[in-house]
């Protein structure tokens, strides 16, 4: 039975999804007034994205057991109001540093978004279809890094930061207002343990969490997917206007255009490979990890030919199909994950794999890359991330053998 008013939850979650990754993707498209200001190297630049990720990363368990036994709306609005408040005052920063320190902080607000929103998402829509349901909270994810791009383009550093900081702080409002459904065993805690005991508590759900091989394959995947995605996402437009040998040499309004049709791509993929997986779901057990090897096995070769093909209608086809694929694992990740988890972890069993994904995967990705972009040339570095796509494909393929004897 549908739950009165999981519509307008749904909205608010991904309206907040996407308000936390226009906020992760904000530095993306405005290297050239970066390098003005403070005058880094690509290095530096792909660091900021690090130095976003490992507080995001570390802070995601926390907030996933906090999801567990508190209030999971209250968990999401303090952490959007932290990324907010970070977010306007990196406006003000007048060193690198000060920058690197405000965007610490967003990485580390912005954490408490998905995995708790995930455990709410999949408690609403229960079922055959949720994964079908969670892939419009997924949506944001695409939309948001849009608009962090766009946003970034229109008005620049540091004006983007302060920009995005405003709808956080209205959303965190409106998230605590929300009637999200009570946690379905767990009740909510009165009073708050210990430091000391919620670290010890944090610690033993993660080593019962890890005793389950699905999951644990799952989270090797999918970190290496995410390594994938964070280097492609980071350098891309680089990618994009560089002139060769170090690019594809396109114009700012060629490379907006590719980046929309990619936009549309990935957003219709999020959307189709929903749709796949709880229809491969309804068929084996572990049809919607076959979904995912699926599409990381479709976007690998794809990503090959964008990487090697010049300007042109090449690049485009490829560039969109990459992006297409690429995005199948959202939605089927996030439902295969619950349906692993006993009753009272699903959020702390969220934010481990989201955890590892970003901590290990996202994190140092942009910076490898940037590294090897300054030791060879930015297409060839590219390869990094198209390889991981290939190997975050057979590690799924393993997750789907014990599957149905880890469900529950």
């Amino acid at each position: 039975m549908r739950y009165p008013g999981a519509s307008r939850i749904l909205v608010v979650l991904a309206l907040t999804n996407l308000v936390a990754y226009a906020a992760r993707n904000a530095l993306f498209t405005v290297y050239p007034d970066l390098h003005a200001q403070f005058g880094i190297n690509e290095a530096q630049y792909g660091f900021l994205q690090t130095v976003f990720m490992l507080p995001h990363a570390a802070a995601t368990l926390g907030f996933g057991w906090a999801g567990d036994t508190r209030d999971r709306r209250k968990v999401i609005a303090v952490g959007m109001m932290i990324a907010s408040i970070a977010g306007a005052a990196g406006t003000f920063g007048e060193s690198y540093f000060g920058l690197a320190a405000s965007r610490a902080l967003v990485g580390l607000g912005t954490a408490a978004v998905v995995p708790v929103a995930n455990s709410i998402l999949a408690q609403l829509y229960d079922g055959p279809l949720k994964a079908s349901r969670m892939a419009i909270f997924n949506l944001g994810l695409f939309l948001g890094g849009v608009t962090g791009f766009g946003v970034g383009i229109a008005v620049g550093f540091p004006a983007v930061v302060f920009a995005l900081a405003l709808p956080g702080v209205a959303l965190s409002a409106l998230l605590v207002m929300l009637p999200v459904p009570p946690l379905p065993v767990v009740e909510v805690h009165s009073e708050p343990p210990s430091l000391k005991r919620s670290l010890k508590l944090l610690l033993a759900e993660s080593r019962i969490l890890l005793r389950i091989p699905t999951l644990r394959w799952v989270m090797v995947s999918t970190t290496v997917m995410a390594f994938a995605a964070g280097g492609f996402n980071a350098w891309l437009k680089e990618l994009l206007v560089r002139k060769p040998p170090d690019g594809k040499g396109m114009s700012e309004g060629a490379a907006g255009i590719l980046l929309g049709l990619a936009l549309v791509a990935g957003l219709s993929g999020i959307i189709i490979g929903a749709k796949i997986a709880d229809r491969l779901r309804v068929r084996r057990a572990a049809g919607r990890l076959w979904t995912i090897v699926l599409g990381m096995g479709l976007a690998t070769p794809c990503a090959a030919l964008a990487v090697v093909v010049p300007s042109g209608v090449g690049l485009y086809a490829t560039g969109m199909a990459t992006m297409f694929f690429m995005s199948w694992y959202h939605a089927p990740m996030a439902a295969t994950v619950d349906d692993l988890a006993p009753d009272n972890m699903k959020v702390s069993a969220q934010a481990l794999v989201i955890f590892t994904m970003h901590m290990i995967g996202t994190a140092p990705s942009s910076w490898i890359v940037g590294l090897a972009a300054e030791m060879y040339v930015l297409p060839s570095a590219l390869w990094i991330p198209t390889v991981a796509l290939g190997l975050a494909a057979l590690a799924m393929v393993v997750a789907t053998r014990t599957f149905a004897a880890d469900e529950l």
